[in-house]
């Protein structure tokens, strides 16, 4: 009896050698995934924009594929057309608003003139009716003006300081997402496969996850992004021809308010309409209001269908958070790679609610 009892802990020692391997591993798998994550997190937006793009050409890639024959060929033409559609805009747009920035600040930023304009600004208004008797209280006072102006040229001086030190940074960050971009074009559909192969999801849930990424990342960059350039343009020239002052900061300004939903650019150029027509300025607080209503406000329901198409539609609540919340967690790069991860999670969420319908139908009951 001993010698049979001694024979069963003999044969029940390697099942638990080999439970404790398997926690081992699964142990150290964590640990340096945690460290590998360390090490790419410097990259990892530029790596997630970079997968966005690849997925958004993919089908003009196999084009140029076909045409030229070569992969490493097609997708290097793939990367100039995206450089040449996407980074080229970007950088001009930003270079004329901190040039436009920049002669404001050497042209008002002196407090004598600053103190004269604001003046005659006061006086043009004291005599307009309903509006006029509102630079008689504390918060209007001329003295009050010109501290609250004085704080924001500092602070715009600050920011421009922040612009010309970042241009490093972001010319490093499109360099490594261009590369990135350069591999993933290539290299994708293998990756993919291989993801495929090391999720222990079932394959139709692995490629609903890839559908969603596809139609969002789609549907973002079309349907935000395309957009708000285009509205950002008509705007800023809007302004221009009203005469206000640093149309291409204002124009870049209706571009990122573009992103927010069912606000949009009204924020932008509504204010500026009533604020040029209370000041008498007429013909152009009308122009503007005009041009706002009638053109930019309507370029999104009239494009954002026909661009999106069929791709994934999110509730504008999910779209408005996922937007603000990506862009305050990712920067500039959160305005798609928010709506993006929330896209995701329902995602998965319609896949839990598709496994599990019918026992979370016994346990609701």
């Amino acid at each position: 009896m001993e010698k049979s009892g001694l024979n069963c802990a003999i044969i029940k020692l390697p099942m638990e050698l080999r439970s404790l391997n398997v926690y081992f591993f699964f142990l150290l798998f964590l640990l340096v995934g945690i460290i590998v994550f360390m090490v790419f997190q410097p990259f990892l937006t530029a790596m997630i924009v970079a997968a966005i793009l690849a997925t958004i050409f993919r089908g003009s890639y196999k084009k140029i594929v076909r045409l030229v024959r070569s992969e490493i060929g097609a997708a290097l033409l793939t990367c100039f057309f995206v450089i040449l559609i996407l980074v080229t805009p970007i950088f001009v747009i930003m270079s004329l608003a901190i040039k436009e920035a920049n002669s404001l600040y050497q042209k008002y930023g002196q407090e004598q003139e600053l103190g004269t304009i604001v003046d005659d600004t006061v006086k043009r208004a004291e005599e307009l009716p309903f509006v006029g008797g509102l630079f008689n209280t504390e918060i209007l006072k001329r003295e009050r003006l010109l501290q609250d102006l004085g704080r924001f040229g500092e602070n715009a001086i600050g920011f421009l300081s922040a612009a010309y030190k970042g241009v490093t940074h972001f010319v490093f960050w499109i360099f490594v997402m261009f590369f990135t971009l350069f591999y993933f074009l290539i290299d994708g559909d293998r990756m993919i496969k291989k993801l495929m192969r090391l999720s222990p999801l079932r394959d139709r849930h692995d490629k609903l996850l890839m559908q969603k990424f596809t139609s969002i990342s789609r549907a973002t960059l079309k349907g935000s992004l395309v957009i708000g350039v285009i509205q950002g343009f008509l705007g800023g020239l809007t302004f221009w021809i009203a005469d206000v002052p640093a149309p291409a900061i204002w124009g870049l300004i209706m571009v990122i308010f573009a992103l927010v939903p069912m606000v949009g650019t009204a924020i932008v150029w509504v204010p500026a309409g009533i604020i040029m027509f209370a000041l008498g300025f007429t013909w152009q607080g009308l122009f503007i209001l005009a041009v706002g209503a009638g053109i930019i406000s309507l370029i999104d329901n009239i494009l954002r269908p026909k661009l999106i198409g069929q791709d994934t539609r999110m509730h504008p609540l999910l779209v408005f958070f996922a937007t603000i919340g990506g862009i305050s967690l990712f920067g500039l790069p959160g305005f798609i790679i928010g709506p993006i991860i929330v896209a995701l999670f329902l995602a998965l969420s319609e896949i839990y609610t598709i496994e599990f319908g019918s026992q979370l139908k016994e346990y609701n009951a």
